[in-house]
């Protein structure tokens, strides 16, 4: 299966719901490219994305970005921005792609990959949300 495709079938674990009429990006800054890093390093680019979050003064929230099974989790960030803003974000950590939610619809958008942006259902429908 391709990356895309698992990009595609991904789940998202959250601590509590979103108000299904925001607008907001999930984007991650471990495994840059799709090259799979060290938990050490992923750590340290996860930090330093939180850094320029804080210093672009965005909202942003934690979430984990899944795959179906649960195998594979990546530590991602839900941030409150516009999708312009959201792709250049994405482009500084070397991404290959973002989710955009809006109106709690998902989308897979490219950013360095070379793929066309697809809905892929409602956000809500991705969404397993974790006890406290």
């Amino acid at each position: 299966m391709s990356l895309w495709q698992t990009y595609k079938d991904s789940v998202f674990l959250c601590r509590q719901r979103l108000a299904i009429q925001l607008d907001f990006a999930i984007i991650s800054a471990q495994n840059p490219a799709g090259e799979l890093k060290n938990p050490h390093v992923n750590l340290c680019l996860d930090k330093q994305f939180e850094a320029i979050l804080h210093q672009a003064r965005l909202p942003f929230r934690a979430v984990v970005g899944a795959s179906a099974d649960l195998k594979f989790q990546e530590k991602s960030w839900i941030v409150f921005c516009d999708k312009l803003q959201a792709l250049q974000l994405a482009r500084k950590v070397r991404q290959n792609a973002i989710y955009w939610v809006t109106n709690n619809k998902l989308f897979l958008v490219p950013v360095l990959y070379q793929e066309t942006e697809e809905y892929l259902g409602l956000f809500e429908s991705r969404v397993i949300l974790l006890a406290d």
